[in-house]
């Protein structure tokens, strides 16, 4: 009695740690999204099982993965353009959405049997320009204050985390680690940026003068930790190339 017992908690365990196979069936080499201290892999399970019905019907119209790319670009300028009047709010919406197609492009690329190197590189070189701009938007309405060198050094700190990457897969390592990766980078700045409309009324309801407080500390803790991703990459590829 005790060992069907104890079999059938392990079964429950295993039921309840397994991931959906509509997660897995789409995504690349068959794997969850990476887990990380900032983001865990759950809640990007649970991402991913929402949009379904959309990638379901992106895939049912043929809709073209670089259709998805190209409108990820165009989102992510939009953003900057919302970022560069102070409308943190409608920037921190779109955010999030450009990075739902983001998610789309390389799901229904792998469902249409369209998955390639080209269609990766292509994917790769946008997503940096899309940053680009959003951080264009930022030093533009930060312009002449403090965190005008925030945004910079964050823009700087994100090509080094992309860079020590692409630089250590060139030399045959392999790099996905870090705290801080884009997808990070993208759901922080978001959800911070539509909490800064709610924080702002809330100061001003109070007669604290300082504005856009949320959105000013989600800056902070993306330089903090990107920089720290960045350096976190190099040990890990120093250490590998050492071996």
């Amino acid at each position: 009695m005790l060992a069907e017992l104890d079999s059938s908690r392990k079964k429950g365990a295993s039921f309840i740690m397994s991931v959906p196979e509509e997660v897995v069936d789409r995504s690349k080499g068959g794997k969850e999204p990476a887990s990380s201290s900032l983001l865990g892999s759950g809640i990007k399970n649970w991402w991913i099982m929402l949009i379904r019905p959309i990638e379901d019907y992106l895939i049912e119209k043929r809709i073209h993965p670089n259709v998805l790319t190209i409108t990820t670009l165009l989102v992510s300028i939009l953003t900057g353009i919302f970022f560069h009047f102070g409308w943190a709010l409608l920037a921190g919406i779109l955010l999030l959405a450009g990075s739902t197609f983001d998610i789309f492009d390389g799901r229904v690329a792998r469902a249409q049997g369209l998955s390639s190197k080209h269609g990766a590189f292509f994917d790769s070189c946008l997503d940096r320009f899309s940053e680009a701009f959003i951080y264009l938007g930022l030093l533009s309405y930060f312009q002449g204050t403090f965190f005008s060198y925030v945004v910079f050094f964050i823009l700087v700190s994100t090509m080094m985390v992309s860079y020590t990457r692409a630089r250590a897969e060139g030399l045959g390592v392999e790099c996905e680690v870090g705290v801080m990766q884009r997808t990070e980078r993208v759901v922080y700045l978001g959800l911070f940026s539509i909490l800064n409309f709610f924080v702002n009324l809330f100061s001003s309801a109070i007669g604290y003068n300082p504005r856009d407080i949320s959105l000013k500390f989600a800056l902070i803790l993306l330089l903090v930790f990107s920089l720290y991703t960045a350096i976190q990459r190099m040990v890990h590829v120093m250490k590998k190339l050492k071996t």
